[in-house]
């Protein structure tokens, strides 16, 4: 009988594991792709049409915002979070669009407005949700959205 002795270390080639690292991204592109549709371009699905939504936000009473010294303004209390930045979304069934809240100017008739642009808004869509910050939404219409300039008051 022989003594038990460890079995020596076996090296295994880089080209080895380059090879298993091959063939493990083979398999998941072949997974990945197995559920996609492959019909013809030609029998696809039309690109949705998008619209762009622009507007304005007004906060109008004295104690919901404060101006600061270079002639712009920001949301206080419960309209803290209307500022420049603060996200404008709208939503639909199945889909969203984002854009920012920018140009914050404190106007001489004692309101505070911030422009908005939304791009990449479906058409045909049933109903719109539009949500500016962490106010809470408002349902429109395709019509109403398509206005010359929408027109937001937040307080």
């Amino acid at each position: 009988m022989q003594p038990l002795q460890p079995a020596p270390a076996v090296r295994r080639s880089g080209w080895m594991w380059v090879g298993a690292a091959a063939g493990l991204a083979l398999a998941v592109s072949m997974f990945v792709n197995s559920g996609r549709s492959h019909a013809p371009a030609a029998t696809s699905r039309p690109p949705t049409e998008t619209f762009v939504v622009s507007g304005a936000v007004l906060l109008g009473d004295g104690v919901s915002f404060v101006r600061d010294d270079h002639g712009g303004c920001a949301g206080t209390g419960d309209q803290a979070d209307i500022k420049d930045g603060a996200p404008v979304i709208i939503t639909t069934g199945g889909s969203f669009a984002g854009g920012r809240l920018t140009d914050a100017r404190a106007l001489a008739d004692g309101t505070c407005r911030f422009w908005f642009s939304v791009r990449g808004v479906p058409t045909r869509q049933d109903a719109y949700l539009l949500m500016v910050a962490d106010l809470d939404a408002r349902q429109y219409n395709e019509h109403d959205l398509k206005s010359a300039l929408l027109a937001l008051r937040a307080d």
